[in-house]
């Protein structure tokens, strides 16, 4: 019975890697079947469609842009204190403590582990600009798969004490009972300003502006991303790639698991 069970949840496991790789599918066709549209063209296009409907809020259509970051009041990253329109930051305290498991003969064992947890977490985005040379686009990235860059990672030995990186400034704990604290691992990702970025989302003027935000129609991507538009296919095909794959050793596992518990009876 117990591996009857096993085998059918690592069959649903596979069944749950196919419905991602349909999705990491879906994406991939319309990254290649997207045309890259300059700030200009967006422009006079939404403008056309408000002269033709006489209000604003008529235009919508999925958009690709590509271009450099441009903000006037961006924010600034919490621990790496560098200009950008989206960050998120961590803070992990790695800890070694000690703990008791019985042995194959029902004896009590003394044993050590390591592990983490994470103390402070944060992220921030803002509106941003797109500039392609021909002009403008405005970006409103909420709801978006934000694919940034990793601007530190760094790690302090201390177990007591005021840590300060960048910006963020904690107590560290001095540990407790059984356990141990080793340290604290801080990392951070950024959208920085004068980076390349490419958008893929949902141009229109529903906001009085013409905005690349997130797509109305459910299961429409919206990414944003520091990696070339080749890169993201690339990418994209290797995860469909390694889902299939996944998914064809889970049914593998599975099924024998299933015949294996049917048969050895």
């Amino acid at each position: 019975m117990t591996s009857i069970i096993i085998g059918i949840v690592i069959l649903i496991i596979g069944g749950v890697l196919i419905v991602l790789r349909r999705k990491q599918q879906d994406k991939l066709l319309e990254i290649k079947s997207t045309q890259t549209s300059t700030a200009k063209d967006l422009t006079e296009l939404c403008q056309s469609v408000k002269d033709e409907l006489g209000t604003t809020g008529g235009f919508k259509q999925q958009a690709e842009v590509k271009g450099v970051i441009r903000c006037d009041r961006p924010i600034t990253g919490e621990l790496s204190k560098q200009a950008c329109v989206y960050y998120d930051m961590k803070v992990e305290e790695r800890y070694e403590e000690t703990y008791y498991e019985n042995d194959a003969q029902g004896r009590q064992q003394r044993r050590t582990r390591t592990g983490s947890t994470v103390v402070a977490s944060n992220s921030q985005r803002i509106p941003f600009y797109v500039d392609d040379g021909t002009g403008r686009v405005l970006i409103n990235p909420n709801s978006a798969d934000i694919d940034p860059v990793q601007v530190l990672s760094q790690y302090e030995a201390r177990a007591s004490g005021t840590i300060t990186v960048g910006g963020f400034s904690f107590t560290a704990s001095s540990g407790r009972g059984d356990r141990r604290i080793l340290g604290y691992q801080f990392a951070e990702r950024i959208l920085p300003l004068e980076r390349n970025v490419y958008i893929l989302g949902e141009a229109s003027d529903s906001s009085g502006q013409l905005t690349i935000q997130v797509p109305g129609e459910k299961g429409k991507p919206f990414l944003i991303t520091l990696k070339s538009e080749e890169e993201l296919a690339r990418s994209t095909e290797s995860a469909i790639k390694g889902l299939m794959a996944g998914a064809i050793i889970c049914w593998v596992i599975g099924i024998g698991a299933v015949a294996y518990s049917v048969f050895a009876k």
